[in-house]
Formats: structure tokens, sequence, C-alpha cells
């Protein structure tokens, strides 16, 4: 760790029961397809408590707050190590209440680094997850303890 930069981040695990099946939603770049495939996630900001970074980052990536039901199964922080930074990442289980699209659209609300980029949403099954970009599956299998 030493010479790099420490950065808290959270990430979202966000579920819905569909016909008996649980699925995660995730999404991809439409314009950067080799981002490749993603779950919503960002860094805390300064003065931002974890939740609040979570809540935010929920929002401003998906605009799926409304329809979320926050049940902090468990949250897990585990780190993940970069060329230059050192991640602790917070990772949270969300779990949608209400009906939503199979596939949508979002653009990014933010003035962040994000801003402006259009996210492609889809679920997956969570047996058929397929790898994340940047070891967001790491803690994957924590949804099924």
């Amino acid at each position: 760790m030493q010479g790099k930069t420490m950065i808290t981040k959270v990430l979202a695990y966000i579920t819905r029961v569909n016909d008996h099946h649980t699925e995660l939603l995730v999404y991809k770049h439409r314009d950067y397809p080799k981002a490749g495939i993603q779950v919503p996630a960002g860094t805390v900001e300064d003065g931002e408590t974890i939740e609040e970074a979570l809540y935010r980052e929920v929002k401003e990536e998906s605009g799926l707050m409304e329809f979320l039901s926050v049940n902090k199964i468990k949250t897990y922080v585990y780190h993940h190590e970069g060329k230059t930074q050192y991640h602790e990442r917070h990772v949270f289980h969300l779990e949608v209440q209400k009906e939503t699209a199979e596939r949508w659209e979002y653009k990014v609300n933010s003035e962040g680094e994000d801003a402006g980029l259009i996210f492609s949403y889809y679920w997956v099954p969570v047996g058929a997850v397929p790898k994340l970009a940047a070891n967001q599956d790491d803690c994957i299998n924590q949804l099924f303890v």
C-alpha cells in the first residue's frame, strides 16, 4: 500500500425476485463497451457517510432509489488494490420492491466523471452473473449466505 492513495468506495448489488428466481441488476456503458459489465458503484465524497454515498451513487447511476428497499442484510468491507490506488469497498445488498423494466437506459445524473454517460441496464440470474469489471463480483457469493 506504500505510495498509494486510499479511496473509500461503495458498491450496490441490487436484486429482484422474478418468477421465484433472484436476479442481479448490471449495466454496460452504451458508448464504451470495453468498460465491461458493472453494478452501481462509486467513491465516497468528503463529508459523506458510507450510506449517503451509496444512496447518491444508486440515484445518480440508475434512478432507482424510489423502487428500492435498502435492507442492509450485511455490509461487506474488503480491500481492492489497484496500480496507484488502494480501495476500501463497502458492498451493500439492496432489494427492488416494485416492478421494474427488463431493460432500460439511464443517463448518469451527476457532476462527476460519469456525468452524461448512458448506462444500459438489464437483469441477470444471480447464479449466472458474468465476470464484472474491476473485480466488482468479488463478493457476489455473499448474496447466498
